[in-house]
């Protein structure tokens, strides 16, 4: 639902970023991965897809995008092959080794995870990217006497690298997330179906525009439908223009926010209860600015500037 706060992308912060994650791995790993790739390319006739490692690990989300669609529609290596013994489908040799060359689990995982909380802070990365409705953060917890660092939020693999290893390290490939977002529902499932619109969807896209094409509302039912919702009752609607309703849908949000219905409720009634002219008193009478008690009421501004959940609720509910 919100875009990371990346640098922009002609900036030296930008620039600064990719180079310290490319830090993360030493000289001769990405040296062991560019050799493992390129052999791998060689045995299996992959000519199209000519980026390096180094590419990879730092290609924007556009070209992501195409090196994922170019990846996927590869004739020549298949991702599941029947295991003649069981007769089941299990992971081809050529992706095991692609798994293998570009090792997210249980070897590069902890040092990008560490990444993410070190720049936390400066990504602004405070709440889960694809529904805000879940607070991500880390904890410190003792172990043995030994203070250690534990992550509340996973790092979700935006084009899934199951179907895709070569892009399981992909800075830009990475969305901090809720457990419910990234391992109940999206799994290793892409949203969209294209690049351009696996590209659009993404929340590391400097062009996110999903705050500008989904509202949130309040709607109240008119006749009774097949849910047993009564006549007159509330419901929170997503209202999406430009293709917006897929990620939507995907996420199911408009019945996870129906959870959440009472919140827009406390604000639909604070509303009725202090419309403009009584803000307006008070501020008079408390010498200070309207805008002032419209904040101090809404927190519309203080959710948004430190990226709290309900802050889209919360901004749409007051227009």
């Amino acid at each position: 639902m919100k875009r990371i706060k990346y640098p922009q992308r002609s900036s030296r912060e930008f620039d600064d970023l990719k180079t310290n994650y490319k830090a993360i791995y030493a000289t001769h790993e990405l040296q062991t991965m560019e050799d493992g790739w390129n052999n791998w390319k060689l045995r299996n006739n992959v000519t199209n897809i000519p980026e390096t490692v180094e590419q990879l690990i730092v290609a924007d989300v556009d070209a992501l995008a195409d090196v994922y669609d170019r990846f996927v529609q590869l004739t020549q290596v298949q991702e599941k092959v029947v295991n003649a013994s069981t007769g089941k489908k299990e992971r081809s040799q050529e992706y095991k080794e692609l798994d293998k060359i570009f090792r997210y689990y249980k070897h590069y995982d902890s040092r990008i995870a560490k990444f993410f909380h070190k720049y936390a802070d400066e990504l602004s990365i405070c709440s889960c990217h694809y529904c805000e409705l879940a607070y991500v953060n880390t904890y410190q917890v003792t172990v043995s006497g030994r203070a250690m660092v534990r992550q509340h939020f996973d790092v979700d693999h935006y084009l899934p690298k199951t179907h895709c290893p070569i892009l399981g390290l992909s800075l830009f490939n990475f969305v901090p997330s809720c457990q419910v977002c990234n391992s109940r529902i999206k799994s290793d499932h892409v949203i969209g179906a294209n690049k351009v619109e696996w590209a659009k969807f993404s929340p590391v896209s400097e062009n996110y525009e999903f705050e500008d094409n989904v509202k949130i509302r309040l709607r109240m039912h008119r006749v009774p439908d097949t849910t047993f919702k009564k006549k007159g009752e509330y419901y929170i609607y997503f209202r999406c223009k430009n293709g917006f309703r897929a990620p939507v849908n995907f996420f199911h949000l408009e019945e996870r926010y129906e959870f959440h219905k009472l919140e827009a409720m406390r604000i639909k009634r604070l509303k009725a209860r202090y419309p403009q002219s009584a803000r307006r008193k008070i501020a008079r009478l408390l010498g200070c600015t309207e805008a002032r008690v419209r904040e101090d009421l809404f927190h519309e501004h203080f959710l948004k500037d430190n990226d709290r959940c309900f802050a889209k609720l919360t901004s749409d509910m007051l227009k």
